[in-house]
């Protein structure tokens, strides 16, 4: 079964994936993207989980792509393309805890 054929849903929990990492996405199919593309939007802060296999479950696309510079003064992200497979996400709920402060830190006020 493809994302394709699951059109009737509006947004398919989704896991894309390639050999450098995960992340959780919601996937809509649309005929505004060609067939085999994939746009994961930039941003999201990571909150990998460990227990599940390292996967972003705030859809970090980074965890995608290489970690190479653009030069040793700027050290910014050199390109965003990134080849990945995607599959429909059947695991487990897992909480999203990217905005919680971490262990042993409270939240400053």
């Amino acid at each position: 079964m493809t994302l394709k054929q699951e059109t009737s849903l509006t947004v398919i929990w989704s896991r894309a994936f390639n050999d450098r990492g995960q992340v959780l996405v919601g996937a809509l199919v649309s005929d505004g993207i060609k067939p085999g593309i994939v746009c994961i939007h930039e941003g999201a802060w990571p909150d990998l989980d460990p227990a599940a296999g390292g996967i972003c479950k705030n859809g970090g696309a980074n965890v995608l792509t290489k970690d190479i510079p653009t030069s040793q003064l700027a050290n910014g992200c050199s390109g965003n393309t990134a080849l990945v497979y995607i599959e429909k996400y059947t695991g487990p709920v897992l909480p999203l805890t990217a905005f919680e402060p971490p262990k042993g830190e409270s939240a400053k006020a």
